[in-house]
């Protein structure tokens, strides 16, 4: 029984010894891998199939750029890169690619032939398109085709500008830029020197800011010329006040109080009705005091109590 074992682990051993070393080749197309074998150690590559690819010519294997010898005897792994050529009806031609915002359209262009613009113009949301671009030059559609090329569409966001003319006044808002079909907020009022904000106008009309703007915009303030008036006071004896300069329609802010001996001043009286100090002055106007007499105590009357204590 021991000699069969032995006589068993020499025959696998003898097996063993016999199978072949191989190695591995492998075969690429660029950065693809397009096969791979193992080939026995000192055995060479020859009746290889060649590769095919559509619109080239297989030309030869390159290792580490060179030319690959076939019948060389392959000692360890190697790979090896396929060298192509155009096929002849392809040298003269160029490809043309359109980039719509990454989504990438070609063709195929004779040399020194035109491409073909697009029929129609390419749509993004919320942009406007600005046209078809190599670079930051705008591609000419003449010109011939000499070799490969991308044209990208570039677009702007589809915004408008709305100018505030103040129409010689002074504000903060001169300019703002907003999305197409949106409203522009309502800047603060402008003043102007000597004249009064009426509104803002549009095409000669006044602009609400009720409705969105399609297209750059400029929108106008309105004056009209400030009409003042005057508030004068007849304080009958209470003092002596300036008169009040008002543009017309406003109020007096503050009115004086008069003070006149022997009396307390009640109001400001005009056309015979107490004015209100709220009321919109639109003309001139002149403002009397209205006093009431304080109550006078004599001295020499006798208090019919202290009187009667005395003759007591």
């Amino acid at each position: 029984m021991k000699k069969y074992f032995i006589l068993l682990i020499f025959v696998c051993l003898i097996l063993t010894s016999c199978k072949p070393k191989t190695y591995k080749v492998t075969f690429f197309d660029g950065d693809v891998v397009l096969s791979s074998i193992d080939v026995i150690k000192g055995t060479n590559l020859k009746n290889i199939p060649s590769p095919n690819k559509d619109g080239y010519i297989f030309v030869a294997w390159l290792k580490d750029g060179v030319d690959y010898n076939m019948s060389n005897p392959i000692m360890n792994d190697i790979s090896l890169t396929a060298s192509w050529t155009e096929t002849p009806e392809l040298m003269n031609k160029h490809t043309v690619t359109f980039d719509i915002d990454g989504v990438k359209k070609t063709q195929t262009i004779d040399d020194g032939e035109k491409a073909s613009k697009p029929i129609k113009d390419p749509i993004k949301e919320k942009h406007i398109f600005l046209g078809w671009f190599v670079g930051d030059i705008e591609y000419d559609f003449n010109l011939p085709v000499t070799k490969d090329i991308l044209i990208v569409a570039k677009f702007k966001k589809n915004r408008i500008n709305v100018t505030y003319d103040l129409n010689g006044g002074t504000g903060s808002t001169v300019a703002v830029e907003i999305d197409k079909n949106s409203i522009p907020e309502r800047p603060k009022t402008p003043t102007k020197f000597g004249y009064n904000f009426v509104t803002w106008s549009l095409d000669g009309k006044p602009y609400n800011f009720d409705f969105p703007l399609t297209s750059d915009t400029t929108i106008k303030a309105i004056w009209e010329a400030t009409i003042y008036v005057e508030v004068t006071f007849d304080s009958d004896g209470g003092g002596t006040f300036p008169p009040v300069i008002l543009s017309a329609g406003s109020v007096v802010s503050k009115l004086p109080t008069p003070v006149k001996d022997g009396y307390t001043f009640k109001y400001w009286s005009y056309n015979g009705n107490k004015f209100d100090a709220t009321t919109k002055v639109t003309e001139d106007i002149k403002l009397i005091a209205i006093y009431q007499q304080n109550e006078v105590i004599d001295d020499n009357q006798v208090n019919p109590e202290t009187e009667n204590k005395e003759d007591n």
